[in-house]
């Protein structure tokens, strides 16, 4: 017991720390614009103050715009994410930023470190590149990387805030946002599930603010050097990485046919399709949310409201982490029982991918229906009988079971003809711990293009929400054949889950759902 105690307290005076930070701050990002979208109208559009933006429901595309960023951008690439991974995906996407910066562009790739510990080799290789600056953002005390129940224990204040920000701005004029993290789950290329997701690309006023907010975050006092936090690799370990890079089966060929095609469709959207001009505001919360030092007008929540208004005919909200609180709950009861149509999706308890949320969730649900809220579980499942873009790309086969194992991640908001998209859920950790951004557009035609894909596909993919005449909730599952399958209870869920769950939700934890 002695021994136990002097250990920890050897931890606690020598692993529990962090190197000095001393980072020099630079000027702003540049904006060279003239590359990406020319003509007079576009100038005539600038001038107005006005943003062009290209909503990417479509994994494919979603996966072609940031290729194509990464692949004409002449100055500079600036990204920050929450999750890496090292996969496939992750790795195609450090490729062709290696190739970027071996054409001279500047790179630098913030990531937080809840992204974990898996691509620290990699990392420290690219970090040699004199054109690929690294940094990770709150991380875990550099000793214990692989040992982080000590911070859990010592750090949890620190720790417990997420840089949650997925971003990536080319050449300080275009610019991605949204929900997708990088990795293979978010672009339908996993072979256990997938991820349905939701990004924006936007070109324009709005991209202005985005590059303040990733200039602010990247020298934030969080935000560490790969040198300095992880070591320096070896000179010869990036000509080694490079090698591996060009000589792996999926980065020869077959890489360049998927880049090819990936340019073609993201330029047909760009040059041969109408391009969408609205007015728009980049929202984000600052860094000093992460340090726990920002203002209620700071955050995120407080933008997007203050942007889009108090709801008169319609709100609605599509979460893949829903814990709406009391507060929201009366909030979104209020706007019901005002004749204001309020629609929400979220995830069902088997497709959410973190069941402890759904605990806190599945209390609010009785009362948001028997206030008038339309309410949609997203299903586990969903039928996919195309082939995916990774499948015929690669030529691999994704079994039809992780083809079709699916999990919402979307997180997009629409009130009388504006529409946010971003990284933010409607919970407690996205409200008041984790930095969030996103895009607000004052746009009646995405909007209603929205409301109407709803309108279409959710009896495919969502089972209906309803209290049956005992006043208890039930599950609607609709079939293409037109015919139905009522339940009494979370859909395929055990009763021992369904016990867990309510045992879960007395805990005192909400708050950081």
């Amino acid at each position: 017991m002695h021994a136990v105690m002097f250990a920890v307290t050897i931890f606690t005076m020598t692993g529990c720390s962090l190197p000095t930070n001393e980072s020099k701050k630079q000027s702003p990002t540049q904006v060279h614009a003239e590359h990406w979208l020319n003509g007079s109208n576009v100038d005539a559009q600038i001038i107005q103050g006005l943003t062009a933006y290209l909503a990417l429901d479509d994994a494919f595309l979603s996966i072609a715009s940031r290729l194509h960023l990464i692949n004409k951008a002449q100055y500079n690439i600036d990204l920050q994410y929450y999750i890496w991974e090292d996969d496939s995906i992750g790795h195609l996407m450090l490729a062709e930023l290696l190739k970027a910066a071996d054409r001279g562009v500047k790179i630098r790739l913030l990531i937080d470190d809840q992204n974990g510990s898996q691509l620290d080799p990699t990392l420290k290789q690219l970090a040699q590149h004199p054109n690929f600056e690294i940094k990770i953002f709150n991380p875990y005390t550099f000793r214990v990387r692989k040992l982080r129940v000590f911070d859990y224990v010592f750090r949890f204040k620190q720790i417990n805030r997420r840089m949650h920000n997925k971003l990536i701005i080319a050449d300080g004029a275009i610019a991605v946002t949204g929900g997708r993290n990088i990795s293979r789950e978010y672009f339908e290329a996993s072979d256990n599930f997938q991820f349905t997701d939701m990004d924006i690309l936007f070109y324009g006023t709005a991209v202005k603010h985005a590059n303040k907010v990733l200039h602010d975050f990247w020298y934030d006092d969080l935000s560490y050097p790969v040198p300095l936090l992880l070591g320096k690799s070896r000179p010869e370990q990036l000509a080694k990485l490079r090698k591996y890079y060009e000589l792996t089966a999926l980065q020869k060929d077959q890489l360049k046919k998927r880049i090819e095609l990936a340019e073609k469709q993201i330029n047909e959207h760009l040059k041969d399709r109408p391009i969408n001009w609205a007015k728009a505001h980049f929202v984000a919360d600052p860094p000093g949310k992460i340090h726990g030092q920002a203002s209620n007008d700071q955050m995120i929540y407080r933008q997007i409201f203050q942007i889009m208004d108090e709801p008169k005919q319609h709100l609605e909200l599509v979460s893949a982490y829903f814990v709406p609180t009391q507060k929201g709950t009366d909030y979104l009861t209020g706007l019901a029982q005002n004749s204001v149509n309020v629609r929400v999706l979220t995830n069902s308890f088997l497709a959410n991918d973190v069941p402890l949320v759904h605990a806190f969730y599945r209390q609010y649900r009785h009362d948001l229906l028997k206030n008038g809220i339309k309410l949609y579980e997203f299903k586990p499942y969903i039928e996919r009988n195309k082939r995916t873009w990774y499948e015929v790309m690669t030529g691999n086969v994704i079994p039809a079971k992780g083809k079709n194992a699916s999990s919402l991640h979307a997180k997009f908001l629409d009130i009388d003809g504006k529409v946010f998209i971003g990284s933010a859920n409607f919970d407690p950790r996205s409200a008041n711990l984790n930095s969030e951004v996103g895009l607000v557009v004052e746009s009646d035609d995405l909007q209603q293009q929205i409301s109407s894909s709803l309108d279409k596909y959710l009896p495919l993919i969502a089972y209906e929400l309803k209290l049956n005449p005992q006043g208890e909730v039930i599950w609607i599952e609709h079939h293409k054949d037109g015919t139905r399958t009522e339940y009494l209870h979370d859909p395929q869920s055990t009763r021992f889950q369904r016990f867990s769950m309510q045992m879960v939700s007395y805990l005192p934890i909400e708050w950081m759902m």
